[in-house]
């Protein structure tokens, strides 16, 4: 793990960095002077520096006792060529203006902890701090996972926090927000990076074929086992399971799951010996399990043993500008995947893109930017190339409801219905009643209130 210290008075705007330092599982400490970080900190332990100018202005060579050995940025809020010169001779990596916003700080924080790596190639790091620093990277292209939205990075936090424990973990979110991504982001920066993530999509396995697929079977045990087959989740051992759509796991497999879960062994269909296995699994899906509980559909005592840690993907129309980011990148994948240059990505092109209500999430964005490459001439890509009218029209069609007390409810969205359903009736119903009555669970309340800004009465 990279240790950042942070040299500012309270009211430096320096000190704000500090919060979001931590969310990209830097670990921070703050002084307030160079005597006050020399009086209680070891400063040679700390990979980096950040030094608000204000702090080292008024000491003399023998009051600054920080050596041009010690790694740092200063900032200052009264930038000038001289200081910068002198700052740069003491040892400052780089000298930046203050305030600085977030991106261009954090760029300039990686690119000399990089300089620092480099430099010592002979440090060894333990697979926790791997995993920390590999964190830095999430929301980037390069994590797989791109996003800047508060609701992204309340993921990142959580990812970061889990991802080095075996814990099981359940995500949840709409088909086409990318739960597979992230679960192979939480196993790359996990202590079982160097071993394999076996995923399954479990609703394109036949049922009567997926105790086999999942668990093994030996030689003969049904018709057409011809030979012994190990099985999915042994090919996961000392790695990853991702089982995803886990709520069209039949019954029977349910049962089988738990075993593993509970056990840490499974049995192939047809054997009498069991096989000890060590997995970390990761599920996923876009169903309520909850309800299919209720219905007997879904085991429960299966249901709590997946709900250890639940991650909760956002989808793509609460994101915000990360639309935008999404559609740039992906623009750019769709064009070396079909040999074109690669497009200027337009206005035009991005009003269409953030207008749209994306109800099939980023799987939907994905291939419509691939169909306007693919129709759009060579000298520019053409917002109507989407092909995203039909779309828009249904995604508009108002909803008309009548409540109990025969009042007429007209909006254009779920949101509006909720919002509206809430706060007619949150003085005269409980939660749990408002969240049966919706048809939601009291955290999916709790989470649409938080969301829409619904206050409790």
């Amino acid at each position: 793990m990279h240790n950042i210290m942070i040299i500012c008075p309270d009211h430096s705007p320096l000190k704000e960095s500090e919060k979001w330092l931590s969310r990209y599982g830097f670990h921070v400490n703050t002084s307030q002077s160079v005597e006050q970080a020399n009086r209680y900190y070891e400063l040679s332990e700390f990979h980096l520096l950040l030094i608000d100018q204000d702090a080292i202005a008024g000491l003399s060579a023998d009051d600054n006792t920080l050596p041009n050995s010690l790694r740092r940025i200063v900032l200052d809020t009264k930038p000038s060529l001289s200081t910068g010169v002198n700052c740069m001779a003491q040892g400052a990596i780089y000298y930046l203006p203050l305030p600085t916003d977030s991106e261009t700080l954090l760029k300039h924080v990686v690119n000399a902890l990089e300089q620092h790596d480099t430099a010592a190639p002979e440090t060894t790091h333990t697979p926790s701090q791997q995993s920390a620093e590999d964190a830095v990277t999430l929301g980037t292209a390069s994590s797989g996972i791109i996003g800047q939205c508060p609701p992204m990075q309340d993921l990142f936090s959580d990812m970061r926090k889990i991802a080095g424990t075996d814990v099981t973990v359940l995500i949840r979110g709409e088909s086409g927000t990318g739960k597979e991504l992230v679960a192979k982001a939480l196993h790359n920066l996990s202590q079982r990076h160097n071993q394999p993530i076996i995923s399954v999509n479990c609703a394109a396995i036949p049922d009567n074929l997926i105790e086999s697929e999942l668990f093994g079977h030996e030689k003969g045990a049904f018709t057409g086992a011809s030979t012994s087959h190990d099985g999915l989740i042994y090919a996961a051992n000392k790695g990853t399971l991702f089982l995803d759509e886990i709520g069209e796991l039949p019954l029977e497999a349910q049962a089988r799951l738990l075993r593993v879960l509970q056990e840490g062994e499974i049995r192939k269909v047809g054997a009498t010996q069991s096989t000890k296995v060590n997995i970390r699994l990761v599920t996923a899906t876009h169903r309520d399990l909850i309800a299919m509980v209720r219905k007997g559909q879904f085991r429960e005592d299966l249901y709590y043993r997946l709900y250890v840690m639940e991650l909760l993907l956002p989808p793509l129309r609460d994101r915000g500008d990360d639309i935008s980011v999404l559609a740039q990148t992906l623009l750019e994948k769709a064009c070396k995947k079909h040999n074109r240059p690669v497009y200027h990505y337009n206005r035009a092109f991005d009003k269409a893109i953030r207008s749209h209500h994306w109800p099939g999430n980023v799987r939907e964005l994905e291939n419509a930017i691939e169909r306007a490459v693919i129709l759009s001439p060579p000298e520019r890509v053409e917002a109507a190339n989407l092909k995203l009218a039909s779309h828009q029209t249904s995604a508009q069609v108002p909803i008309n409801t009548t409540n109990a007390n025969g009042d007429v409810f007209t909006g254009t969205s779920l949101d509006e219905y909720l919002k509206h359903f809430v706060q007619t009736h949150q003085q005269t119903m409980t939660e749990t009643q408002l969240a049966h009555s919706l048809g939601i669970s009291r955290k999916s309340l709790w989470e649409r209130r938080q969301k829409l800004g619904i206050a409790k009465k």
